[in-house]
Formats: C-alpha cells, structure tokens, sequence
C-alpha cells in the first residue's frame, strides 16, 4: 500500500509559530508554494488529519481545499 499524502489548501499564510508546531506532531510536513497557502502532510493516519484539521480550525484558519493522494 502506498504512503497516503494529504494536501491543504488555506486561504491565506499559515504563521511560522503554528507551522512549527504542526512540525513537531506530525513527521512529514511541507509547504511547497512561498506563501504557504499549502500545507502537505505524509504518512498520517485519519485520527491524525482530523487533529490537525482542528488545529487549523481553532488557530483561525479557513481549510479551502483537501485532497487526500496516494
């Protein structure tokens, strides 16, 4: 089975201080645009992507896009 990737669109920057967080709980995380409107997430289970959903949600951040990738 293949590593499950999940790509998150936000409307807008996500903080330094909140990505760093995001680092920390979760092992495979990126932000490939410059302006990290995409957060992308690897090998994370479903308890894990609904964690970091609320995180999102409860920082103030509007989650515009999600796409799960295999």
């Amino acid at each position: 089975m293949a590593p499950t990737r999940y790509e998150l669109t936000l409307r807008g920057p996500i903080s330094h201080t909140l990505l760093d967080v995001i680092r920390t709980r979760f092992d495979h995380v990126s932000t490939p645009g410059a302006d990290g409107t995409v957060l992308v997430v690897e090998n994370v289970d479903q308890a894990s992507v609904r964690a970091l959903l609320t995180l999102l949600w409860d920082t103030g951040h509007d989650v515009l896009a999600f796409e799960e990738t295999t």
